[in-house]
């Protein structure tokens, strides 16, 4: 009898501790189209010019990609990040996580130099269809094609800021990424050529 309570006791014992081990919540994965926009890795070459003065090239190299998961037992995200880095230039770093089935998946560009970072702009997409920010006042339009100067980029994302320090206008091209920077200097960059790995 001392047996069957030891074992009884056993059993109820490890059950309570199995069911206190946290449990891996239902996996969120980044949408199709947000990969499609963002997903640049590692030794990607972008050789951005300047409106003005297009005899400038600036080549960025896209480092430390970076495509996981956040606390599988409390959110369970896909998460996607990596830079482009230029010499003397900021660097720009793209970070994307995933909202699930009943949220949309968040997309930030930061831009840091020394030690400031400018965060922006924050864009939503769900199923391709990318907004902005709540509250933030920010527009986005998307467009089959974009063309400044020569250079056409197809399937693009314009996002007009309202209020950030650093930019009036971002755009990001389909299978290609960042493409052209509108800064509040009035300076523009876009991206003339590029090589993704």
């Amino acid at each position: 009898m001392k047996a069957i309570n030891y074992f009884i006791l056993n059993i109820f014992g490890l059950s309570i501790f199995f069911s206190c081990q946290p449990q891996d919540q239902q996996q969120h994965d980044l949408d199709s189209s947000t990969k499609a926009y963002f997903e640049v890795k590692n030794n990607s070459k972008f050789i951005f010019t300047e409106l003005s003065d297009t005899n400038l090239n600036i080549e960025y190299t896209s480092s430390n990609y970076t495509n996981g998961r956040s606390n599988p037992d409390i959110e369970n995200t896909e998460i996607l990040f990596y830079d482009l880095n230029a010499s003397n230039q900021a660097t720009l770093t793209m970070r994307c996580q995933s909202g699930g089935t009943q949220f949309k998946d968040q997309i930030a560009l930061i831009t840091k130099k020394n030690d400031s970072s400018v965060i922006g702009p924050i864009v939503f997409n769900l199923g391709g269809e990318f907004a902005p920010s709540l509250g933030s006042g920010d527009s986005v339009f998307q467009y089959p094609t974009y063309q400044i100067n020569s250079t056409i980029y197809e399937d693009v994302v314009r996002v007009k800021l309202y209020n950030n320090i650093k930019y009036k206008e971002i755009y990001f091209a389909k299978n290609i990424g960042l493409v052209i920077r509108k800064e509040k200097n009035n300076k523009t960059y876009y991206v003339k050529r590029y090589s993704k790995m």
